[in-house]
Parts: structure tokens; C-alpha cells; sequence
């Protein structure tokens, strides 16, 4: 359940962008090291590059890779998304802004970094537009529209079910 104080937190939304960068770069890094690539440089800062314009942040790799390091965020939002699922439905909160910053970091971000970049598809220099390059096109779509709908069914169940956090007349009560 949202408050009026709670759009207070928006003014973070910087901080989370970083954090939500630096998690999808990582993966992307990650999974090429594992496949035997190295990183020739790893930017998680907004940046303005000549042959791509805008970047929230990219890594570049030499070495053979499958298309796994392209889709390594997106498996990562996805177990992201998963585990703050359960820690914001099973735990019990005393402190409604904690709660907050973890629906927000584990939930909101990865729906958020999924849809950002399922639309934007349709550039052949996006991830999801290298992924439809190289992996039949019903699959990725497939996955993104099934996870999609999973992340806002998701927050819409954490956000109808406000008795995970305390209120403070119960807790000035108790």
C-alpha cells in the first residue's frame, strides 16, 4: 500500500537506475568471462557514445560468446524478481520504507529493465533485437511477454496486501 510520503522515494530514482544498471551489465559481463570472453571495458554510468548515441551503460567483450551473454540480464530480472517476490510476501515489515526500496529495487526495477528493453526490439543494436536476431523470434517474445505479465501480476498482489508491513497506529498501540 502506497502513502502520500512514500513518492518522496521518487527523487531516488537515480540511485535505483544505477543500482538496475550496474545489476544488467553485470550479467552481461558475468556470463561472457564464463564463457571464456574478456572485458575490454564496462561502463555502468549514462553515457553518450558516437556510434550508439544514449547509453544507460554497456559492456564491450573480445572472445567468443553465445547468445546467453545477450540475455543474461533478463534471466537475472527474472530471479531477481523472484526472490524479492518472496521476501515482500512472506517477511513481515516493521518499516514500511524498507519495504518500499525492496519492492522497488527487486521488483519495479526489473519489470522496468525488461520492458525498457523489449521495447526497443525492434533496433538491430538493442540486446532484445540481437536476441531476435539469433534465437527464433517466437521465444524471445514469448519469454518477455510471459515475464512481463508475471512482474506486474506480481506487484499487483504485493501492493493489494498492505498487512506485510506494520502500520504506525499499530506499532504507537502495541
Amino acid at each position: 500500500m502506497l502513502r502520500k510520503s512514500d513518492w518522496w522515494w521518487l527523487l531516488s530514482y537515480p540511485v535505483y537506475q544505477l543500482i538496475g544498471t550496474l545489476r544488467h551489465e553485470a550479467s552481461h559481463a558475468l556470463v561472457a568471462v564464463m564463457e571464456g570472453a574478456h572485458i575490454e571495458h564496462f561502463a555502468w554510468l549514462p553515457s553518450y557514445l558516437p556510434d550508439k548515441g544514449f547509453t544507460w551503460g554497456y559492456v564491450r567483450w573480445y572472445g567468443e560468446t553465445d547468445w546467453l551473454a545477450i540475455a543474461a540480464p533478463y534471466f537475472v530480472d527474472l530471479l531477481t524478481y523472484l526472490l524479492f517476490y518472496l521476501i515482500c510476501t512472506r517477511l513481515h515489515f516493521r518499516r514500511h520504507w524498507l519495504w518500499l526500496n525492496l519492492v522497488t529495487l527487486g521488483m519495479i526495477s526489473p519489470l522496468a529493465n525488461s520492458l525498457y528493453n523489449y521495447a526497443r526490439a525492434g533496433s538491430p543494436r538493442s540486446d532484445v533485437g540481437r536476441l531476435l536476431a539469433s534465437q527464433p523470434s517466437m521465444m524471445v517474445h514469448a519469454y518477455f511477454v510471459i515475464t512481463l505479465v508475471l512482474y506486474a501480476i506480481g506487484l499487483w498482489r504485493v501492493f493489494r496486501r498492505p498487512q506485510l508491513v506494520e502500520n504506525r497506529e499499530t506499532l504507537e498501540h502495541a
